[in-house]
């Protein structure tokens, strides 16, 4: 018999967060599907990982399960593979899949300094992202007591709010 080659055509996830820890579910949709397949991630310079599990929904459908530290930055865009039991394959024509790593900060924790009174504040905090991505800073708490954070530049400036007191 004659196996028809699968196809694979779309995906319900098109980025991972690779350092958020776990397992990735994704459902892919194409054609010529089979039990017992299994999905494969094809990164852009050729290497590979099987999905954990694959799941048979349908001639058209099946869920793929991936540990989310498994996919690379530096691998995106990844295809996605589906392979029959029986060794007959097919992969999606385009990458389907990025990889959304968080920014790193270059700015190391705690305090960055101190300003006297009556004096100019001039700091900076700054990230890198690795996937190219535009960084936007903003203060999640508290005040900066008459100093103000640039949202794209991660430059904190001006005077601080006088004290009440010595």
């Amino acid at each position: 018999t004659l196996e028809p080659t699968p196809t694979v055509s779309s995906i319900d996830v098109t980025e991972v967060d690779s350092q958020a820890g776990g397992n990735q579910t994704i459902v892919v949709t194409g054609t010529n599907f089979s039990a017992g397949g299994t999905i494969i991630f094809v990164g852009n310079s050729g290497t590979d990982f099987n999905a954990s599990t694959t799941t048979y929904n349908s001639s058209t459908q099946v869920t793929a399960v991936a540990p989310k530290s498994n996919f690379l930055n530096a691998q995106e865009p990844y295809k996605v593979k589906f392979t029959s039991s029986s060794g007959v394959s097919g992969v999606s024509a385009n990458g389907l899949i990025n990889v959304d790593t968080a920014p790193s900060w270059s700015t190391a924790s705690g305090s960055l300094g101190s300003v006297n009174e009556n004096d100019t504040g001039n700091f900076t905090v700054s990230a890198t992202d690795a996937d190219g991505d535009t960084i936007a800073y903003s203060l999640q708490s508290g005040s900066l007591g008459g100093l103000s954070l640039n949202s794209s530049s991660g430059a904190i400036t001006g005077t601080p709010t006088a004290v009440s007191s010595d």
